[in-house]
């Protein structure tokens, strides 16, 4: 592998310490330099035009993220279109910072920013680069409901910074438009119906998580007794090491398959090829029909039917759409930087709930997991 190729996976997918480190420290200038958007246009008197605070702030911003820029571009793989379109997103982010930084060393005159000011709106572009880092927080931090949320709060901050970005080019807030008292009925509304749609279902995914715990441990109780059978009263017809290897095999099967690394396809075919070969030895003996039919099949069959019934993907595009318009209601009914921080807390408690959700309907996957069910030992 070439040291390009090495820097370009390093910079996508950081797998070394000092990978995660820089990837750390990248998410935190997007994060803050996006904040400081929403600071500066909120609170023009934070940071004014010349001052030290606003120079120190866009240098290390400016430092930052050429860094990075230099990093992606000698890496990068000019036949790869979508790469050199976000590469040249990434230059046009640095512009604002950078004209800040030069105005400041006396390299570029003042007047011309006057002439550049639209150039601000190319900030904007962080928010897109925020968002394509941010999909790496699960991987270097690990899989929580922070990490998982934190996409979605990336993205409603960016869309918080656009409407007051734009709304400072033109010279007219957003807010001025809305009737807020009216417009705090229909946050009011979408949040109830939001919030009564995550409570119940989390009881229903709760409930099937129980099932699926519960078919677990008396699906393999069936199989247990089945092979205590295969010892007592059909020790001549099987043997010892073809007993072992039947029961053996199957149970590795089902541990494969709870810690999703074996397909349900495959799984299922290996369970219908476990309950014909335990059929041939017990079909000649009736006592054994009961057992077989209304025990061990039905225990078998019911466990694997729970594993993969789940809402509809439909329902949680809804539930997503439903959370986005919730949130961005919460957006325009709430400004200013405490509006920001219950926009931000709302988004955390909700989105982590219906992240939650998702993740508890899917039983016995291993995408983003962390509420799995309880597979007891055996």
């Amino acid at each position: 592998m070439s040291v390009a190729q090495h820097l370009r996976d390093e910079l996508n997918c950081p797998e070394t310490v000092l990978g995660r480190r820089y990837m750390v420290l990248m998410l935190a200038t997007i994060v803050w330099s996006i904040l400081f958007m929403f600071l500066t246009a909120e609170y023009p008197g934070f940071a004014p035009e010349g001052s030290t605070t606003l120079f120190a702030i866009e240098g290390f911003i400016f430092l930052v993220f050429s860094v990075d820029f230099v990093l992606r571009l000698i890496s990068s793989d000019t036949r790869d279109g979508k790469a050199m379109l976000l590469l040249v997103a990434d230059a046009l982010a640095i512009l604002p910072s950078a004209i800040v930084v030069f105005v400041h060393l006396g390299l570029m005159e003042a007047q011309h920013v006057e002439v550049l000011a639209l150039l601000r709106l190319f900030r904007l572009l962080r928010v897109v680069k925020l968002l394509r880092v941010s999909n790496l927080l699960s991987h270097i931090f690990g899989v929580s409901v922070f990490s998982l949320v934190f996409g979605v709060m990336a993205a409603h901050l960016g869309i918080r910074v656009l409407f007051l970005t734009v709304g400072q080019s033109v010279g007219q807030s957003i807010y001025t438009f809305l009737d807020r008292p009216t417009l705090l009925l229909a946050v009011t509304a979408v949040g109830s119906v939001f919030g009564i749609a995550l409570a119940i279902t989390f009881g229903v995914v709760k409930r099937k998580q129980i099932d699926v715990t519960e078919l677990h441990r008396t699906s393999m109780d069936a199989v247990e007794t089945f092979e205590q059978d295969f010892k007592t009263v059909f020790a001549d017809a099987v043997p010892q090491e073809k007993r072992e290897a039947l029961f053996n095999t199957y149970r590795r099967d089902m541990h494969l398959f709870v810690n999703a690394e074996l397909p349900y396809e495959v799984f299922k075919q290996k369970t219908k090829d476990f309950l014909y070969e335990i059929r041939e030895v017990v079909k000649g003996r009736a006592s054994m029909d009961v057992p077989y039919h209304a025990v061990l099949v039905q225990r078998l069959s019911a466990f694997l039917t729970k594993t993969q019934i789940n809402f509809n993907p439909v329902f949680y595009g809804w539930l997503k759409l439903l959370g986005n318009l919730y949130f961005v209601l919460v957006m325009v009914a709430a400004p200013g930087l405490t509006g920001l921080l219950v926009q931000m807390l709302v988004i955390f408690v909700f989105q982590g709930l219906a992240v939650i959700i998702e993740d508890m309907d899917h039983t016995v996957d291993r995408n983003a997991t962390i509420f799995n069910a309880k597979i007891l030992r055996v």
